[in-house]
């Protein structure tokens, strides 16, 4: 049973090397459920193998008790005793020593061998976790300086954008970091465009005309979506966070991009400045081309950032 046990141990550990070096055509999930496999295997076999050890160490222990029974039952002289003892136990160990001679150096190349596959396996999965980070994407939390705990921080700073009212101005907001670098480039004397900090003109509300912040956010996942009309995620999606959409005014002529911006409305503190800029209004619903119902008119838009 032994020597059975012993050449399924040297099967199955022969088998890992050609698990590990599987054709790059296989994915990475194959691989580890491969030797995740092996691995099972080859413990189940040393198990069974230290069984059948723990098996022959109760016979011993069985056969001394019987010698110590017979030693006081037999009352022969101590000499002739000790001597059946010896033989009997020396029968045993040698039985036991037999057997340990038999699995032991397969049993330490097995060993060897699981530490150097689920050395491997834990490569593959730190593999697969710099692999997701690389693949994933970015993406601006408007509105508020921290990023949620699902994703990394890039940096925080402070909306930007071009004059409300410039008819001819960029239309994105920008989320400008706290610690910018310049050059000694010679200011140009022909037009040239602006970037000024933004506000919030939500002015029935405490957060009217402070700078909102921003944060640029790194998340593993690798797609990233600003949702309008909800503030929850579809199915199979991560909120990464919900908020109002918010824009320009309509009644001037710099026309900007809508912006999903923080339900918390986070601002620079002390910074009631005034000064216009790239202003940020609530969004509403207008009901005409817009089929109302499933939208009601007159209602602010709601919005999330959700990433898969």
């Amino acid at each position: 049973m032994e020597m059975e046990l012993c050449w399924m141990l040297v099967l199955v550990a022969h088998l890992l090397p050609h698990v590990f070096c599987l054709s790059v055509d296989s994915s990475r999930d194959q691989r580890l459920e491969l030797m995740a496999t092996s691995i099972k295997e080859l413990r189940e076999l040393a198990e069974k193998l230290d069984k059948r050890l723990d098996e022959h160490d109760k016979i011993i222990q069985q056969m001394k008790l019987f010698l110590d029974r017979e030693e006081g039952r037999m009352q022969m002289p101590a000499l002739t005793h000790a001597n059946i003892r010896k033989s009997a136990e020396s029968l045993f160990l040698d039985k036991r020593s037999d057997d340990i001679a038999s699995w032991e150096p397969v049993v330490a190349q097995v060993t060897q061998r699981l530490n150097l596959a689920e050395a491997d396996i834990q490569a593959l999965k730190n593999a697969d976790i710099a692999e997701q980070q690389a693949r994933g994407t970015t993406y601006v939390r408007w509105g508020n300086n921290a990023c949620p705990s699902s994703s990394e921080i890039v940096y925080s700073g402070y909306v930007g954008g071009s004059w409300y009212a410039h008819a001819g101005a960029a239309t994105n907001y920008l989320c400008l970091p706290p610690d910018p670098t310049f050059t000694n480039h010679t200011l140009p004397r022909y037009a040239h465009a602006f970037v000024y900090g933004a506000e919030y003109e939500t002015c029935d509300e405490p957060e009217c005309n402070l700078s909102p912040t921003c944060a640029v956010c790194h998340t593993p996942r690798e797609s990233s979506v600003m949702l309008p009309a909800r503030n929850t995620c579809h199915p199979g999606w991560t909120l990464e966070y919900s908020g109002y959409l918010m824009t320009n005014a309509p009644s001037y002529a710099g026309s900007m991009e809508y912006i999903c911006v923080d339900s918390g409305m986070g601002y620079i503190p002390s910074n009631k400045a005034d000064d216009n800029g790239a202003m940020l209004h609530y969004t509403i619903y207008q009901c005409g081309s817009l089929p109302c119902p499933p939208y009601i008119g007159d209602r602010i838009v709601v919005c999330a950032v959700c990433s898969k």
